[in-house]
């Protein structure tokens, strides 16, 4: 059994005028399959449907039609799934908040305090270059640092889910961290999807990739498969020299 299941998923949005308001389709009778530990990559152009597709599995966004099941049970949306941590591509806080007070409050606030988390945290943070930055105010932070802030805290939190809406573009120096950092995370390791629209920074950690175009799931990359199909009419399609170097890198 699958830890997502995802079946003729479909989403759109109305744009332009009220007098000329026009539908367009955002998702596109989206299958899609995530086994339990297993690491996701989708990659895709601008407006291809990634933050779509994650924000209707997180139950973030109302779904048109089609079925989500997580971990086999149906799920109906309107409220984030208990265990799923969603973390947007620029993470937002409290600006005069410190990192540790980050920590701490969001840690109590949505997990519960406990005393494996207090150990566990310092760690986390240790492991992707924080222990500096614990006692700076979240305000004077880089986008870069923010995100590694979000990770840290998601990791740390054991979140049985995480997503991760372009959260790993941008790390620049921190990007070994990062990678390190979710490929060593503790057992039992989450369900991760993560999204971007540079294949390179997903495979090195990704076990499969699959890309999107136009609201629909047009190709597949594993390490054992290699391609493993691509979608004729996608205009989002890799070079032969892209798809070598996603062979190689994927786990």
């Amino acid at each position: 059994m699958p830890a997502l299941a995802i079946r003729s998923l479909r989403k759109s949005f109305l744009f332009g005028s009220a007098q000329s308001a026009r539908r367009t389709e955002a998702l596109a009778e989206i299958d899609l399959d995530v086994d339990e530990g297993e690491i996701v990559g989708i990659v895709g152009n601008r407006a291809a449907g990634k933050t779509t597709l994650l924000l209707c599995a997180a139950g973030l966004l109302r779904r048109d039609g089609g079925s989500i099941h997580w971990y086999g049970e149906p799920f109906a949306g309107g409220g984030c799934l208990p265990g799923l941590t969603f973390l947007p591509p620029v993470p937002t806080y409290y600006p005069f908040l410190t990192v540790r007070d980050v920590f701490d409050y969001y840690g109590a606030h949505e997990r519960g305090a406990s005393t494996r988390r207090a150990w566990l945290m310092p760690a986390v943070a240790a492991r992707l270059g924080l222990a500096d930055h614990l006692g700076s105010t979240v305000g004077t932070l880089d986008v870069e640092t923010l995100k590694r802030v979000a990770i840290a805290q998601a990791l740390a939190d054991e979140s049985r889910v995480i997503l991760l809406d372009g959260s790993l573009d941008g790390l620049g120096g921190g990007t070994p961290l990062v990678h390190r950092a979710i490929r060593d995370s503790i057992s039992p390791r989450p369900t991760i999807i993560a999204t971007s629209r540079h294949a390179g920074v997903l495979a090195p950690i990704a076990t499969r990739i699959v890309v999107m175009d136009a609201g629909r799931l047009t190709g597949s990359f594993s390490a054992q498969r290699g391609v493993t199909s691509i979608h004729p009419d996608s205009t989002f399609t890799p070079v032969p020299a892209l798809m070598r170097h996603i062979a190689e890198r994927l786990h």
